[in-house]
């Protein structure tokens, strides 16, 4: 036999169908197709699958749910801590809400009805009708393709051509209100939290002092307890070993009641050097440095106490310098209540407070300057710049370089309860006419930041000023140097007799005593 005749017949392939060809169902699909494929023929048919089935599967009896809920995601091991990682059930989270309150699609949300096509909403189909349909409800391309179907039906099967929304029930007869979504919580307190924040008022120096010395005086009381516990012991200690074992309980109890008053008095204390609204008058009674070193000396004590467990009770000598400390606290009260006293009787015979000044605001401006000038020479009398005075006047010339003016702003601002916006950087050397300039602008700037009176730069020529060749400058700088003087003066009264009424009203008992 020939070789021709034991080959194999040559089995012909058939080539590739053309492109342009109508795609027909998958040959041996698993699992079978049991529904309508829509085709290029058809515009739509309806899919064998019920639509109850399909919106059982939502979870939601009798509607169609427009998002999904999120669910937990595993990760890896090595994933779990990465911040892009934990941040995923946040977005979740996000978008369970938006779509669960309708902030993506407008009002309504996943609950709109979809609109006539002549209302601007929606996409008109090859048929007429209306396709509306919200990204939301898409919730796998499955669903999406038994959507598709539902939406692209035409005007013969629906009278007035519009689509009714896939989420809302086939009988239409109940509401979303009926069906009570269960409440999920949002994963962090601050994501839709609304409640405002509660934000305590500042500490008013009145209760801080008050505070102080009641923590100073339950000190002093537990001092002279120990001292009388102690019997006239110099050394504090007990005679024998056994006894001192017996007591060691008693020891223990006293020492940690010791630490409880002491570490209160301490935070008392913290809490009002670190609150002082006149921080320079406290340090001018006591430096900054000695009085952290009395609190570090006073917790030193106190760490060598709990250290050995409280053993022989407190030693005379720590008694001694915690009860310096206390007293050192008192005398500094009472030397800054002294001060405050003399502040507010030279304050009472300043003439410039009150009174009708009509016609002589200057005269009054001079005198509030000249009380907190910290200048050595007095400053010359304000006078008028009318027509026929020679421009500049005496007060106007002390006022010329601006640097007089930026230390009447800092003296004024320390003055003043809220200290804030002092004027640090400035050029004492007045020599060359850009650094006077300078100076003009850093107080113009500080008056607007601080004390509220806004002082334009066009109306301020600080160059012509600092020349000295424009009459025109000289009086609208006499007329900046009257506002800026109002609002500062009407601002500090306003802040004394404030702090007057605070004085005078009955502070808030800290301490509730009973009587015998």
């Amino acid at each position: 036999m020939s070789d021709d005749a034991l080959a194999s017949p040559t089995v012909e392939r058939p080539g590739s169908p053309s492109p342009w060809v109508s795609p027909s169902l998958a040959i041996g699909a698993c699992p079978p197709l049991d529904r309508s494929i829509s085709t290029a023929s058809s515009v739509s048919s309806v899919s064998g699958r019920s639509s109850s089935s399909r919106l059982s599967d939502s979870g939601l009896p009798g509607r169609r749910r427009g998002y999904m809920r999120p669910e937990g995601t595993k990760f890896a091991d090595s994933a779990r801590n990465r911040e892009s990682v934990q941040n995923l059930g946040t977005i979740a989270h996000l978008q369970y809400y938006f779509a669960r309150t309708g902030l993506l699609d407008g009002k309504g949300a996943q609950l709109a009805k979809a609109r006539k096509s002549g209302g601007g909403s929606g996409s008109e189909s090859p048929s007429g009708a209306v396709e509306s349909m919200s990204p939301l409800t898409m919730l796998s391309d499955r669903d999406a393709a038994f959507d598709r179907s539902e939406l692209l039906l035409g005007d013969s099967q629906i009278g007035d051509g519009l689509v009714e929304s896939p989420i809302d029930q086939e009988d239409g007869s109940s509401s979303w209100g009926d069906y009570q979504e269960p409440m999920m919580l949002p994963p962090t307190v601050s994501t839709y939290k609304n409640t405002p924040v509660y934000v305590p008022p500042p500490p008013d120096m009145v209760v801080l002092r008050r505070e102080l010395r009641e923590a100073m005086v339950d000190a002093l009381q537990l001092l002279k307890e120990l001292d009388k516990a102690s019997g006239g012991n110099k050394d504090g200690a007990t005679a024998g070993a056994a006894v001192e074992t017996e007591t060691q309980g008693w020891y223990e109890i006293q020492g940690l009641h010791f630490l409880d008053i002491v570490t209160l008095a301490i935070r008392a204390a913290k809490n009002y050097y670190t609150a002082h609204e006149q921080p320079q008058r406290l340090y001018s009674i006591k430096s900054e440095r000695q009085i952290r070193k009395e609190l570090y000396e006073v917790l030193d004590i106190l760490k060598r106490i709990a250290t050995r467990n409280f053993a022989g009770g407190v030693k005379p000598l720590e008694r001694e310098a915690i009860l310096t400390w206390a007293s050192g606290i008192g005398r500094l009260l009472d030397t800054e209540e002294e001060k405050e006293r003399v502040e507010i009787e030279e304050r009472e015979k300043w003439r410039w407070r009150e009174g009708d000044w009509s016609g002589k605001e200057r005269d009054r401006e001079v005198l509030f300057l000249r009380s907190f000038d910290p200048d050595s020479e007095e400053l010359p009398d304000w006078t008028e710049p009318t027509e026929g005075v020679e421009l500049p006047t005496p007060f106007l010339k002390s006022l010329q370089n601006g640097l007089r003016l930026v230390h009447l702003h800092n003296a004024l601002n320390k003055k003043s309860r809220r200290q804030f916006e002092e004027i640090k950087h400035y050029h004492t050397d007045t020599a060359k006419p850009y650094r006077c300039a300078d100076n003009l602008r850093y107080w113009i700037k500080a008056a607007q930041l601080r004390w509220d009176v806004k002082l334009d730069l066009l109306d301020v020529d600080v160059m012509a000023v600092v020349h000295g060749d424009d009459a025109a400058a000289w009086r609208k700088f006499d007329e900046a140097l009257l506002k800026w003087c109002k609002g500062v003066r009407e601002e500090i009264i306003a802040e004394w007799q404030e702090h007057r009424k605070a004085s005078q009203s009955k502070t808030p008992t800290l301490r509730t005593s009973f009587a015998a």
